[in-house]
């Protein structure tokens, strides 16, 4: 069968066209399968290097526990010094800080298990129970001092001693995400300073309305 010029051209440019397409498809296959390879490659290389000489794989909560406790510990002692504490080793237990700061005595609690800490600040105001009305006068103060949002302030009875201790407490959250986590620390622990003088201003003015 003879073609005539206008279809053996047309034959001639669909030729053209096909060899173009292959030009363009061939170096596209040959590119996605050495990726495919590669990527093959890769997990069986990270799959040989999980898998340990006769030992099983950590779990992987296990593995995140870890992380975290050992964050909170570090990062916490690491922080306190940073803001100027001093951290009292000799009295260093688990789960606890013992440090002063600007001279006062604070103990800090924390937990592997949580991302909280508390922060005490023990008997830093103290009143012979010579009569009840030295109760009452701290109670009142204590009372005052806890309608502000800050640590708490609370106080117990030493009857060894026949006084009444004032301290101060306050649970915060702490972790590494917290914003200037040195400025947040310093903050708290000088909320118990603030609520020292709080408590003082008002022991003063109860005494001032009781012998008005």
């Amino acid at each position: 069968m003879r073609l005539t010029r206008t279809e053996f051209q047309g034959q001639k440019e669909r030729s053209s066209d096909m060899k173009d397409f292959l030009n363009w498809l061939i170096p596209i296959a040959f590119c996605i399968s050495g990726i495919y390879y590669f990527w093959k490659s890769s997990n069986a290389e990270a799959e040989d290097t999980t898998a340990s000489d006769g030992d099983e794989p950590q779990n992987k909560d296990d593995m995140t526990t870890e992380v975290q406790s050992a964050s909170m510990k570090l990062l916490l002692e690491q922080t306190l010094k940073n803001v100027g504490c001093h951290i009292n080793m000799c009295e260093e237990k688990e789960g606890e800080f013992h440090v002063t700061y600007q001279g006062e005595h604070f103990t800090i609690i924390y937990s592997e298990d949580s991302p909280y800490i508390t922060i005490y600040d023990v008997a830093w105001y103290s009143a012979e129970l010579i009569d009840i009305d030295n109760l009452s006068l701290v109670r009142q103060a204590v009372n005052a001092c806890n309608q502000q949002n800050l640590a708490t302030v609370l106080y117990t009875i030493d009857k060894d001693e026949n006084c009444v201790n004032v301290h101060t407490r306050q649970c915060t959250i702490f972790g590494a995400y917290i914003p200037e986590v040195e400025d947040y620390l310093r903050s708290r622990l000088e909320d118990s300073f603030r609520q020292h003088h709080n408590f003082y201003r008002h022991i003063e003015a109860i005494r001032k309305e009781q012998y008005a």
